[in-house]
């Protein structure tokens, strides 16, 4: 596959756009001539983007150039981006330089001035290609060629491939080697940061972006993946093989396209399993010559290693024996061997060979009999471990709480004098240090951490250095709550994604027996921000009644958290149709408690969450009091943002009564308000505001006769959703304007283009609410199409869904819908039913914006269901739909019932074979005639 052109400018190479100037032989960056700082790695991505400005470039792309040697995920490209972005000066509304278009790429938008001597153009691979880095990068793997070669073979033949071996052997990085040869579309998932094998499918959700669900997240997982040429990688799965088996299982019975690769020290034993035993790197013979020996890939590993730790090593006749002695005593394990050459800087390969030999000896206790491969790794990271000072000793072992990756400030919460200590355990090899533009990252290998856990356990002082670690999570997380939740994940600080693994070992422990319970309830309230970006709310909500649990035994201790803990168990009502009945009552209680404390911020979002429930549930009468209770707290907030917001939702409120002049007049009203704030979109209402007001703004307009003007506005406001990359929003203004008025106006190629994107769109996102709209709308094109029995099946289907999970707010206007089309098929009796029922509905809820719609269809149907209807009869439901349009100034539906009523007068003969009135077709002169619509 040919690759896409990616510019690879000499070193000599100059650029400018804007003020800027960028050298990137010299890598440098100025603004009109005075430097700009900008980390190595973001500035390989800069030069990457300016080399194709204009150029769409995919986060994989990206990747390649700026980590050709590495496997790494998008989370890092987005902390360079965010860089690059604040060097820049780009905002978060306004991209000048560097554009995202989510789940995709970057683009750089500036114009690029080129000052160069010379510059070429090389092809960046594409999906199937390798880069000569990464092939470079593969030659590393000494003694691994054919092996690549085999597991690139079986890869492609089966759906399930495990790489089998002990700790240290090199499972992981022969893994990405493989990866790294043909397959474009990776997801790599690290097992070894999990407590709990429950949380794998959670885990793989949040690597591929899919929002959370109550019902089965597996079922989400396989749609996502369905049709795509990507391998799911499952590392490190010892510790949850169980688990990880039923997982590849489940997901692998759904789909036919997917493939996992796993890593583990034992096969998952699932079905359909190839797997492969990954054997130590080949031993040179006792005897050998320097030549022989360089041929064994464990003295090439070594060489290679002790040079890198050197600046340069070659192996001589009289390290030779020594060296070989060394390889054959930790068994080809490369872990092992790589720990033991970064000793060649301080040791000479004599005194490496008799320590090591030593180290064996106090593991063994004296026993000659040669040992296990575990136990011979494990006999290398005692040796490495006690040569290091007693402070480096309690350093790895404090360090060994953090899983995956972490910075400089949470070595800092839990080591006394981090500094020096931090930067000799990376020079010994025993933890990974890694550049950021601004910092630097540290990880501590896996085999390494679970040796100093075992320690830090032996020495008492494991809930000490936890209770530290929960502390300093707690403390970050409180004092970024509002970034957390108002920024954009690209833009924030820090990567605080990165936390995640540590906050699950800080919150099991703080949970369990000996743990510290109110920490653990502090620290669960100062994570509910990330968990909720993250959208790992099924752990999180466990850890929610956890410390739910804990307070409600112990009364006032911490009310104010347990006013949040129980807004967080009310979160789910909000979009997912599996809602649980304790929703509604969880945010009850959350005001209750809020309006003891005083609290305006939570009394507002409880009474938000539950007037969305109300509207939701089609009672806007209901809905109506909580509005006003809303404005009523409101004017007591210092957050300007709250009294435009309740204006919002009275307006909201107004339409679904049926007061449409009113709502309008409000809403514009809101609209210029919040327009003219200087504070941005506030997040505690979930929606974007000016989307949500223009979304009902459409609404009213075209009920008031304004169809075209409302079609715009329903338009700009997808437009501008999809400019700002919420998803939320974007569903919403598909949902609830775009899709429902270019039906009712007509526009069905329109509106089929809208439920296409929003079925798409939710589908992927898995908001099942708006994605059973989308199937209702798309139910009321089968009928306009002809197809009444498709119609119902599909209508009836999804309406049943948001029945039972109590979303009503479109009952009423999707009951018409289903009369129309039971009166396609003759059946009169049962529409009448489901007409009456809408219409008492009404009557009970207040629900009026489309009852003069429900009335005139009653009449429609009483005049094609009686042979003879006695025009009094017919009359009197036209004459209620006029009534009831002209109290709304509905001209709208006026003209519905005008053109249908001159159908139906008692001395028209009604024509079964004419076509069909679609919607308000009349005001676009297309065939009418009476056929019940």
């Amino acid at each position: 596959m040919a690759g896409r052109m990616v510019g690879n400018p000499m070193v000599d190479d100059e650029v400018e756009f804007g003020p800027f100037t960028l050298k990137a032989g010299k890598r440098t960056l100025t603004r009109d001539g005075s430097p700009v700082a900008l980390g190595s790695r973001a500035m390989d991505i800069l030069v990457c983007l300016t080399s194709n400005a204009g150029r769409l470039l995919t986060n994989a792309e990206i990747i390649r150039h700026a980590w050709p040697d590495t496997f790494v995920d998008e989370t890092n490209l987005r902390v360079h981006i965010s860089a690059i972005r604040r060097a820049l000066g780009d905002t978060k509304r306004e991209s000048v330089y560097v554009t995202n278009v989510p789940g995709r790429g970057y683009t750089f938008l500036a114009e690029v001035r080129r000052k160069a001597r010379g510059a070429s153009e090389v092809a960046l691979p594409g999906p199937n290609q390798v880069p000569p880095t990464e092939r470079r990068a593969n030659a590393t793997l000494f003694g691994r060629a054919a092996v690549l070669e085999r597991l690139s073979e079986q890869l492609l033949g089966a759906r399930l491939l495990t790489i089998v071996g002990p700790g240290g052997i090199g499972k992981s990085t022969v893994a990405r080697a493989v990866l790294g040869r043909s397959f474009a579309e990776v997801i790599w998932v690290d097992l070894a940061e999990l407590s709990s094998g429950e949380l794998i499918s959670t885990e793989v959700a949040s690597k591929l972006d899919i929002p959370p669900r109550n019902d089965d997240i597996d079922a989400a997982i396989a749609e996502v993946l369905e049709g795509r040429d990507i391998v799911i990688v499952l590392d490190s799965c010892e510790h949850v093989v169980d688990e990880a088996a039923v997982f590849v299982e489940s997901i692998l019975s759904r789909t036919e396209s997917p493939r996992f690769l796993a890593t583990s020290r034992e096969p998952l034993r699932s079905a359909g399993e190839w797997v492969h035993r990954l054997s130590p790197l080949d031993l040179p013979e006792t005897g050998s010559s320097v030549a022989e020996a360089m041929e064994s890939p464990a003295v090439q590993l070594f060489v290679n290693r002790a040079a890198a730790c050197r600046g340069g090593y070659k192996l001589s006749d009289e390290d030779l024996s020594h060296v070989v002695e060394l390889c054959q005593q930790v068994d080809g394990i490369a872990l092992a061997i790589e720990l033991a050459a970064a000793r060649m800087d301080t040791m000479s390969a004599k005194a490496l060979s008799t320590s090591l030999k030593d180290s064996f000896r106090l593991l063994s206790r004296g026993r000659r009999t040669a040992l296990l491969r575990h136990q011979t790794l494990r006999a290398t990271l005692d040796w490495s471990y006690f040569v290091l000072t007693p402070e480096e000793q309690r350093a790895i072992q404090r360090l060994s709480i953090f899983r995956g990756w972490f910075l400089p400030d949470a070595a800092s919460a839990v080591l006394d004098d981090p500094d020096e200590v931090v930067e000799s355990l990376v020079s010994k090899s025993l933890m990974v240090a890694e550049a950021l533009s601004d910092t630097t990252r540290y990880r501590l290998l896996d085999t390494t951490r679970f040796y100093a856990v075992e320690k830090l356990v032996e020495s008492g002082h494991y809930s000490s250095v936890m209770s530290r670690l929960a502390e300093y999570l707690s403390e970050l997380f409180e004092i970024s709550e509002q970034e957390l939740y108002s920024a954009s994940t690209e833009d924030w600080s820090l990567d605080f994604e990165q936390h995640v693994s540590s906050l699950r070992l800080a919150l099991d422990w703080a949970f369990e027996l000996g743990g510290d319970q109110i920490l653990g309830v502090r620290l669960t309230v100062a994570s509910l921000p990330l968990l909720f970006r993250l959208s790992l709310l099924d752990e999180c909500f466990d850890w929610v009644t956890k410390a739910i649990a804990y307070l409600d035994a112990h009364p006032d201790l911490d009310e104010q958290r347990r006013m949040k803990l129980y807004a967080a168990l009310g979160w789910p009502q909000m979009r997912s149709t599996e809602v649980p009945e304790k929703g509604v009552a969880a945010w009850t209680a959350a005001l209750r408690i809020a309006e003891r404390l005083g609290d305006v911020d939570y009394q507002l979002r409880a009474i938000w969450a539950i007037w969305v429930d109300a509207i939701n549930r089609a009672e806007p009468q209901l809905g109506l009091q909580f509005a006003h209770d809303f404005a009523t707290v409101a004017a007591e907030s210092n957050d300007p943002v709250d009294k435009v917001v309740a204006k919002r939702i009275m307006g909201a409120t107004l339409h679904w009564l049926g007061r449409h002049s009113q709502s309008r007049a409000l809403l514009e009203e809101m609209i210029v308000e919040y327009d003219a704030l200087p504070t941005g979109q506030t997040t505690r209402f979930q929606f974007d505001q000016r989307i949500t007001a223009k979304i009902i703004l459409a609404r009213d307009l075209w009920v008031l006769g304004e169809g075209d003007r409302a079609l715009v506005e329903a338009q700009s406001s997808v437009e501008y959703a999809i400019s700002i990359g919420h998803e939320l929003s974007l569903s919403n203004v598909l949902a609830e304007a775009a899709c429902p008025l270019a039906l009712l106006e007509g526009r069905f190629d329109l509106a089929k283009k809208y439920i296409a994107l929003l079925k798409d769109h939710t589908k992927s996102l898995s908001l099942d609410v708006w994605n059973c709209y989308a199937r209702c709308y798309e139910a009321e094109i089968l009928l306009e199409e002809g197809k009444p029995e498709d119609c119902l099946v599909e209508l009836r289907r999804s309406m049943s869904v948001l029945d039972h999970a109590g979303f009503n707010l479109f009952r009423t206007y999707f009951q018409s819908v289903e009369v129309r089309a039971l009166a396609a098929l003759t059946k009169f009796a049962e529409a009448n039913q489901v007409i009456d029922s809408a219409l008492t509905h009404c009557e009970s809820s207040g629900e009026r914006w489309c009852k003069p719609e429900l009335l005139r269809i009653k009449g429609q149907l009483l005049y094609q269901g009686l042979a003879n209807p006695p025009s009094a009869v017919v009359d009197k439901w036209f004459e209620a739909a006029e009534a009831e349009a002209k109290s709304q100034s509905a001209a709208a539906w006026q003209s519905r019932i005008d053109a249908y009523r001159s159908l139906s007068r008692p001395d028209d003969q009604f024509g079964a074979e004419a076509g069909v009135i679609k919607g308000v077709e009349n005001k676009r002169d297309r065939p009418q005639n009476r056929s019940f619509q």
